[in-house]
């Protein structure tokens, strides 16, 4: 186990449908902390209970949801659990196709101590790079950057963050949980860090490429690609994007803007290429409709149907 300067540190995987890769991955973290849980999020899949047996097999605590729930409240199952049977003093999150390096906790705890000796507010650590990917920074100062819009998996939490400013918001379901946690935590005053090595190996999503009258489109010598997302995950970006617009743009103006401008430009390849564009072009309407009602939580089952119908 690498160096954790005596820090008590657990883990929590938020696992859906897995495949074996969570079985390498789950002891790569285990290496790293004192305890890890594993929260099968209802896993509807036959094959994903024989990866959960194994784990069992080799110690992993596993916590089933009664049905599918979204990362929010499967993250927050472990976080509690976690805190009532260990007292960490910190708790790492990860999706279930995150695979940390060796020394990722140790080089976490690093930077959190370097900010804490300097007087910065840390409200959590997150991860410096994905496949390879640099996370993007807002700044830097004392020498550690300040990460811009960070993804979930790898956040290293001190428990006195999830003390002040409560966990994951579970009516986000999926998508942008990442996002509305790190707004809250800086709304609150707290830096949110880039640990220095911080790698994590990462299954990246869908990509398809940009095609033009079905010719690859390219730009400046490259072939553009885009990550393609179903109806169903564009309701949930676009819903709760806008509520996060609708929440924190007074507060943080310059990150929702940036923020803003980023997702514009990600969409508009999605809604210009995608073969299905028509149903996102719904979904994403529908989305926008039901975060200025204020609806959160799992997609209608009517919409869904609505999808598959068309």
């Amino acid at each position: 186990m690498t160096d954790r300067q005596d820090r008590r540190v657990a883990a929590v995987i938020a696992a859906f449908n897995p495949d074996e890769d969570l079985l390498v991955n789950a002891a790569a973290i285990r290496a790293q902390v004192d305890e890890l849980v594993v929260v099968d999020d209802g896993s509807p899949a036959p094959a994903a209970a024989g990866i959960f047996t194994r784990l069992r097999d080799q110690g992993v605590e596993v916590l089933v949801q009664p049905h599918n729930s979204g990362i929010a409240a499967a993250l927050n199952r472990g976080v509690g659990e976690l805190r009532s049977t260990m007292s960490p003093e910190f708790i790492l999150t990860f999706d279930q196709d995150s695979l940390p390096a060796p020394d990722y906790v140790a080089n976490a705890l690093a930077s959190y101590a370097r900010a804490t000796a300097s007087g910065r507010k840390v409200g959590f650590v997150c991860a410096e790079s994905f496949s390879g990917h640099p996370v993007p920074a807002l700044g830097r100062a004392d020498s550690l950057a300040e990460a811009f819009d960070p993804m979930q998996s790898g956040f290293l939490i001190p428990v006195s963050t999830f003390a002040a400013i409560g966990t994951f918001e579970t009516g986000f379901f999926i998508d942008c949980v990442d996002s509305e946690f790190t707004a809250r935590a800086r709304a609150a005053g707290y830096s949110v860090l880039i640990g220095a090595g911080c790698e994590v190996g990462h299954r990246l999503g869908a990509r398809l490429p940009a095609r033009l009258f079905g010719r690859p489109l390219r730009f400046r010598g490259t072939g553009l690609s885009f990550n393609y997302y179903s109806p169903s995950r564009m309701y949930y970006i676009v819903r709760n994007g806008t509520t996060l617009v609708r929440r924190y743009w007074r507060r943080n103006p310059a990150w929702v803007l940036r923020r803003l401008v980023e997702e514009t430009k990600a969409q508009l390849l999605r809604f210009v290429f995608s073969p299905d564009r028509g149903k996102l072009t719904i979904a994403a309407w529908h989305g926008l409709l039901d975060s200025r009602r204020g609806q959160q939580g799992r997609i209608s089952d009517e919409l869904v149907s609505r999808f598959r119908a068309r």
